[in-house]
């Protein structure tokens, strides 16, 4: 923040957060680039189990924004059992996505779990810019990170599609 204006109205996402979120785009990427390789065939299972661990993790992390934002103590809401709830939230069902392949194998099925619980956290995360819970950066940095989070899933179905054979 370079203007002096607090920090809820800075648009600008400091340098870190910027490059972290864009890396962290690669461990999505990496499994459904790897999807379309014809020689990765046989390791597909273990492609979308890479995927899908390292989107569970990600959900905790979002969901622990929340928990942060509330144990700072944030002046803007003055019962933070709302946020506490959705803190946890993301993560359960990133768990429960993880447990989903002991009954129902189909990929497919888990993929789009994952990016619906990704589409919901950022809806959540957005009103929560709009509430002032965070700045204006974190809701565009969002917006970018969960478009990317969104088309990685896409490329994983329709790979997984073609491999699996629709």
């Amino acid at each position: 923040m370079t203007d002096g204006t607090h920090p809820h109205h800075d648009h600008q996402a400091p340098p870190a957060a910027t490059w972290l979120g864009y890396g962290g785009l690669v461990p999505f990427f990496l499994p459904a680039i790897g999807l379309w390789q014809p020689a990765l065939a046989e390791f597909q299972e273990l492609l979308f189990a890479v995927q899908f661990a390292y989107a569970a993790i990600i959900l905790s992390f979002l969901g622990a924004v929340h928990w942060g934002r509330a144990l700072a103590g944030d002046p803007s809401s003055a019962q933070p059992t709302g946020r506490l709830v959705w803190s946890v939230t993301p993560a359960l069902f990133g768990w429960v996505l993880l447990i989903v392949p002991i009954v129902l194998p189909d990929p497919r099925l888990i993929s789009f779990g994952f990016a619906l619980t990704f589409t919901v956290a950022y809806i959540v995360d957005l009103r929560a810019v709009r509430a002032g819970h965070f700045p204006a950066w974190y809701g565009t940095l969002r917006k970018r990170l969960t478009t990317g989070v969104l088309a990685s899933f896409i490329l994983s179905l329709t790979a997984g599609t073609m491999l699996i054979g629709g």
